[in-house]
């Protein structure tokens, strides 16, 4: 119940581990979108050795449905400590910006 995209565009954060991709219809209306980012932070075990670890990480999908809603799935780590999160799917109106 997806439409498909033909075309794809995708762009890449040099300063940090981000990137965001657009795919696009045979009309040339985005109806694919995904974004994803890590913000990282330095630990150290032994206050000598650090290393550098995920404070908060996102990777979102979306799909635009025939009827024009769209479908997005996203996956948020919000603590070091623990592993990514459990995804969630939700419909809206517009892709994620």
């Amino acid at each position: 119940m997806v439409i498909e995209p033909l075309d794809f565009r995708q762009y890449r954060e040099y300063e940090m581990a981000a990137g965001r991709t657009f795919g696009y219809d045979i009309d040339g209306l985005t109806c694919y979108y995904a974004h994803s980012y890590a913000l990282t932070q330095s630990c150290s075990d032994n206050d000598e050795d650090f290393y550098e670890v995920i404070a908060y990480g996102e990777t979102v999908h979306a799909w635009r449905l025939r009827d024009d809603r769209w479908l997005i799935h996203g996956v948020i780590q919000t603590d070091i400590d623990s592993p990514p999160g459990r995804g969630f799917f939700t419909f809206a109106a517009s892709h994620p910006a």
